[in-house]
């Protein structure tokens, strides 16, 4: 290539270069429309979450989204401290921490000291539910550090009480005072009368630990008038409940049960079911002392009632909330999708116009030299192979594509099926019990039962509460269990112990049908477990095992172990197993099953317990036949405990 023609390459190269900077620019832009859309769901969020939790968190996903397709770091941030607050409030600890380091990073690369102090107090606060005590109280000083420097009184305050709440747990009762005492006369000094308020309810949580009871109610009873002028019914239940408690130690049963009932009224105006079950329940003791039947009998059926009101709307809440999570992820998926898609486009853009860009440069070049149609040759031999690549790309992507649908579909038929049948246990086997028990207290309480009758009954509903406390917690922990959250904690358990306290447990049914439970567990095994979930495996295999068996049966509990692995047994003499039943079972399949006594089942229980054992690697094992009884044993790993 001569000098001549090398000068024009660079002279066209130079003229075009402004025109491709300006589409490099162009091909990510910033709009400030979408900033605002983003503060603007965050603000509302943030209002919706203290009564619409499913609408403010996906206006939080539809804001991260966002957030992040504007590249909007500081509103991003904002999402996910937003986000991690409703995680916190419906008890998912792992996604929660998850959420709010996210929050701290995006702060600590904005350089926002405030925000890095306040979120840095989240988490302290999600440590310290978690029992993590030192790590909390090193983020809460550091926090501490922060809001001193910034001259931030009231979250000074704040943080002071619950370092105060830290040390009262560690039983450094001095330590813990001298924090409340600074908390409130800080909240004095600039007039914060929450931080006061709070300070004095912890001054009498102090003055109750160290049992001095007359310094505690002062403290009590000035929280609560500051509660009370704050028109904050929630604080003045907590103190009302703390006073009612005093009462009763001091044996005046009048007060207590006033107090009791002022707490249960603030408690209801502001639908906290937790405050309302606690003074119920203090009402119930204090009128049991009395030996008020008739006021105890009508306290029950109030918590009979708050309990299924808050069963109904804590399932209406737990659904909801899967369902946000759900299309969540199914949104972020097809969010990251348009991503990657779109940035896809723009890079294929840009190469478009740098390619025709450098074809003008080539055309013109070729008209000087003259080579016009050996070039355009070469050049469309190259593109044309790299669209053919293209095309296979395309092809392969759009085959990948079609297998994750299909994947996605089967998953979503699962999801419905599983939701519909765990709707079907919820709306009946756990209903329908309710229904009975309400029933048969009315006729009890309205005298229309003999009193033979009566006990019968009674003991019936005994057996029937058994029941469905058990169903619901195999459904709890099921449900618990498909969700991210805290990992439960393996520890040392005696299964001679677990299973006497279950033969216990079930010693009404066992005694209705005098069937003989023998327990011949080695005393000395003892393995790491978690020990809820090993709980609800043998609680679900025993009482399977009553409902299976005829009257005047026998259970048989046994272990042995065989190179370092434990063999747990469950033996009974009932009714037996069909092979397609332990074919269901197997298959992780739902049947219903009425026991010997017509007693109602869901089947969910050993789709549970398979599911748990093979979770924590180990085997469910069936041996049955019809009429000559059945053998469960759980398999897992044993290694001794030194």
């Amino acid at each position: 290539m001569t000098r001549t023609n090398r000068f024009y390459i660079y002279l066209l190269l130079i003229l075009c270069q402004p025109f491709l900077l300006e589409k490099v620019k162009a091909a990510d832009p910033i709009s400030n429309e979408d900033i605002r859309k983003v503060d603007s769901l965050n603000r509302l969020a943030f209002r919706q979450k203290g009564y619409e939790i499913a609408k403010a968190l996906n206006n939080l996903f539809v804001a991260e989204n966002l957030a992040i397709t504007a590249k909007y770091p500081q509103g991003l941030a904002i999402t996910y401290l937003y986000q991690a607050g409703i995680y916190n409030q419906f008890g998912y600890d792992k996604r929660t921490l998850s959420t709010y380091y996210k929050s701290l990073q995006l702060f600590k690369s904005l350089k926002d000291t405030f925000y890095i102090a306040f979120v840095s107090q989240q988490i302290a606060r999600s440590l310290q539910n978690d029992g993590k005590t030192e790590e909390a109280i090193q983020l809460y000083n550091e926090s501490l550090v922060v809001y001193n420097s910034l001259n931030r009184q009231e979250d000074i305050i704040n943080i002071k009480n619950s370092l105060g709440l830290l040390e009262l747990g560690l039983q450094r009762l001095d330590k813990a005072e001298l924090y409340f005492k600074e908390a409130l006369m800080g909240g004095r000094k600039i007039s914060y009368a929450y931080g006061e308020k709070k300070a004095l309810y912890n001054l009498g949580l102090l003055e109750e630990k160290r049992n001095n009871l007359r310094a505690a109610e002062v403290y009590y009873s000035q929280s609560l008038s500051k509660d009370e002028a704050l028109k904050d019914r929630y604080g003045a239940a907590l103190n009302e409940l703390q006073l009612a408690a005093i009462n009763s130690k001091q044996n005046r049963p009048d007060a207590s049960i006033a107090m009791a009932k002022e707490a249960y009224q603030n408690a209801y105006m502001v639908s906290a079911y937790g405050l309302m079950k606690e003074a119920v329940n203090k009402i119930i003791v204090v009128y049991r002392q009395k030996n008020d039947i008739q006021k105890v009998s009508q306290w029950q059926d109030s918590l009979i009632k708050i309990v299924t009101t808050q069963n109904e709307n804590e399932k209406i809440y737990a659904l909801n909330f899967i369902d946000v999570i759900k299309n969540q992820d199914i949104q972020k998926g097809n969010a990251e999708k348009e991503v990657l898609n779109a940035r896809r486009i723009q890079r294929e853009q840009l190469l478009i116009i740098t390619v025709g860009t450098f074809i003008l440069i080539i055309v013109a070049v070729l008209a000087v030299l003259a080579l016009v149609n050996y070039q355009r040759q070469r050049f469309f031999g190259r593109e044309l192979k790299q669209k053919n690549e293209i095309i296979e790309k395309k092809s392969a992507s759009l085959d990948q594509l079609n297998k994750e649908i299909s994947h996605q579909n089967v998953l979503l038929e699962t999801d419905n099926k599983t939701k519909n049948k765990l709707l079907s246990i919820i709306s009946h086997d756990l209903r329908t019990p309710l229904v009975n028990t309400k029933g048969v207290l009315n006729l009890v309480n309205q005298g229309m039962v003999p009193p033979e009758e009566s006990e019968r009954l009674l003991q019936l509903l005994e057996t029937q509460y058994i029941g469905t406390t058990s169903l619901l917690d195999n459904l709890l922990f099921w449900i618990k269990g498909q969700m991210d959250g805290k990992e439960e904690i393996k520890v040392k358990v005696n299964l001679y112990h677990l299973m006497k306290s279950l033969e216990d447990e079930h010693h009404l049914p066992l005694v209705k049908k005098k069937i003989v439970l023998q327990n011949h567990i080695d005393k000395g095994i003892t393995v790491m477990v978690e020990k809820e979930m090993i709980r609800i495996v043998c609680r679900n295999l025993i009482s399977n095992a009553i409902k299976f068996t005829n009257e005047s049966g026998l259970i048989e509990l046994s272990s042995r172990i065989e190179n370092h692995i434990l063999y747990l047994t469950v033996k009974d003499s009932g009714i037996g197993m069909t092979k397609e039943a332990i074919k269901k079972v197997n298959a992780k399949q739902y049947y219903n099953t009425t026991g010997t006594s017509y007693e109602k089942g869901s089947g969910f229980g050993l789709m549970l317990c398979r599911d748990l054992i093979s979770k924590n690697g180990g085997e469910l094992i069936i041996d049955s036949e019809p009429g000559k009884g059945s053998a469960f044993t759980i398999t897992m790993q044993y290694d001794p405990i030194k």
